[in-house]
């Protein structure tokens, strides 16, 4: 490997490595190699009706082998045509297709991953007649864990019994129940999974994904199949620059094992964007061999549970840490909740176990509607009502204070009205409009513990504009080694060994606060920040700097 703490990858798409000259792939390996060190290509061998002949990928397979490269397999379960061209895996002709390609595949390579069009959207009669009296979900998830089992893994391994077989999950999730990707049951039969870090422009492409997406998704795919989630893969498609390289940081961020660079021919055509990449990896590499691994408030995200969707990335946003458990975190000190864990049956008798332990549970409004007839009101009564409220004005109290200060959005936020009983629950923060105001952050005592429900705004990308004060009051109610007093859009990343990433997402500089919450603590940069950091303050219970922090970029720190 060229890098201590990662492998770079790239792929090669079958029209590609079909129609190229070999004199043409030389020459784009010679003029990429300039731009990017890379260890590893997935060769496709098939994609929307376009198959390579064997003879032809041998010879490829040979010219970036002797150019250095590992090179591994690559499938794209698709047929031309509209809607992704997704296969109709319900028809013979096709099963028996892909039975085909895949052995082709695990014959010509000891490692093969499927793209992540490894999925179904098909409504043909057929599809239908099969699903019967099934929701989509239910008939898709089933019927690509039968293609995963009885054609991909089965043709596969009688092919090649050595071959190690990955399936690609894409950066869609929230919606991957509803096109057959299975992450209950597919990652344990696949021999590895892979993660789709790509978030692009987020703010205009029709995906809209928050940035945080790219280290979110991986670190719950990480915890599907620990120690067996493969590497992240972006890509350049709806990107400028700077999206670019920050799908290439947050990738990074996440501990992926390998980072996937999409695709080969598009390295070579944009070198602007690939010498982008490049300069990242080589700058980035001495500081994530420093870093442990990551921490962060607990979550939970079940599988095939569509909620608040990505909430929790926008939650990321806000200089708030998470760690993604597909399964309940009942050990975690505090839980983070969105309306996305309601799919668990057995949510509230979880929540009240951790609250009577003397844990934190924070939980969203959406969540709380969502629990409303299934015993959360038991623990604590209120309302999340379909009266709206629109302000830019909060305050924030803070448990037990009197402090009546004002503080200002950066634009008007419209939510939920709640409606709660007074010194039942305690309000931290609250959103004023004319002579009167709402709840923005609750929080109740159960047992040993505290429950907090969190006002979620209509729009979940208006939480960027929340105060300063107000998600300064927020983070530290987590428990957290370090935390930040800024606005939003400023990533934290926690690591287990007191190192930690402040990352910018913001269009201007930023003077950041970091909180290090213990007396007497220093910090040692373990990349080139604008600045060294300034002590701003200390106390009993503190060690306070000042951070300064260019556009999208990051600084990195050891705690002392």
């Amino acid at each position: 490997m060229h890098y201590k703490s990662f492998r770079n990858a790239t792929y090669a798409p079958a029209a590609y490595v079909k129609e190229s000259s070999l004199e043409k792939i030389k020459a784009d390996i010679e003029k990429v190699g300039k731009y990017v060190k890379l260890d590893k290509i997935y060769l496709e061998t098939y994609r929307s009706s376009v198959t390579v002949e064997r003879e032809k990928m041998e010879a490829v397979k040979k010219l970036f082998t002797d150019s250095g490269y590992q090179v591994s397999g690559g499938i794209t379960t698709t047929v031309a045509g509209p809607l992704m061209g997704s296969m109709c895996f319900t028809d013979p002709e096709n099963r028996k297709k892909l039975g085909e390609v895949v052995a082709l595949t695990a014959e010509l390579f000891d490692e093969v991953i499927l793209d992540d069009f490894y999925f179904t959207n098909c409504r043909c009669e057929a599809c239908i007649k099969a699903k019967g009296e099934r929701d989509w979900a239910t008939f898709r998830l089933a019927l690509m864990q039968d293609i995963s089992e009885n054609v991909i893994l089965k043709n596969a391994k009688a092919a090649n019994p050595n071959v190690h077989m990955i399936i690609k999950f894409p950066n869609w999730y929230e919606s991957f129940q509803a096109c057959g990707y299975n992450t209950e049951e597919e990652p344990p039969v696949f021999d590895s999974i892979y993660t789709g870090t790509e978030t692009r422009d987020p703010h205009y492409t029709h995906q809209n994904l928050p940035r945080y997406l790219s280290y979110f998704l991986p670190r719950w795919m990480e915890h599907i199949k620990p120690g067996k989630n493969g590497g992240g893969w972006y890509d350049l498609f709806e990107c400028d620059l700077e999206d670019y390289v920050q799908q290439a940081y947050l990738t990074v961020f996440a501990k992926c094992r390998e980072n996937m660079l999409f695709c080969f021919p598009l390295l070579a055509r944009f070198p602007l964007y690939t010498a982008a990449a490049g300069a990242f990896y080589d700058e980035i590499d001495p500081v994530a061999a420093q870093l442990g691994e990551p921490v962060g408030v607990a979550c939970y995200k079940p599988f095939h549970s569509p909620g608040e969707r990505h909430l929790y990335d926008f939650v990321g946003m806000l200089g708030i840490p998470l760690e993604p458990y597909p399964a309940y975190p009942a050990d975690a000190p505090v839980v983070f909740l969105t309306a996305d864990a309601a799919w668990d049956g057995d949510l509230v008798g979880k929540i009240k176990k951790s609250l009577l332990a003397g844990k934190k549970v924070i939980i969203t409004s959406g969540l709380y509607s969502a629990l409303a007839e299934k015993g959360i009101r038991e623990i604590l009564p209120l309302d999340v009502t379909n009266r709206k409220v629109t302000s830019d004005i909060f305050t924030n109290n803070g448990f037990g204070q009197n402090s009546h200060a004002i503080s200002k959005a950066a634009a008007p936020i419209t939510m939920p009205r709640v409606t709660y009983n007074t010194n039942d629950f305690w309000v931290m923060s609250a959103v004023l409009t004319p002579h009167d105001s709402h709840p923005l952050l609750l929080r109740g005592s159960y047992g040993e513990g505290w429950l907090y429900v969190l006002t979620v705004p209509e729009t979940f990308a208006d939480l960027y504009n929340l105060p300063a004060e107000t998600l300064t009051l927020l983070r530290g109610e987590l428990e957290l080694p370090v935390t930040i007093e800024c606005g939003g859009k400023i990533g934290l990343f926690l690591y287990d060994n007191d190192t930690f990433i402040v990352q910018s997402f913001a269009k201007l500089p930023e003077e950041v606060t970091v909180r290090i919450n213990r007396s007497g603590a220093t910090l040692t940069p373990l990349n080139d920040t604008l600045r060294l950091p300034q002590k701003a303050r200390s106390g009993d219970e503190e060690s306070v700097f000042t951070v300064s922090l260019l556009p999208g970029h990051y600084a990195a720190f050891k705690v002392n």
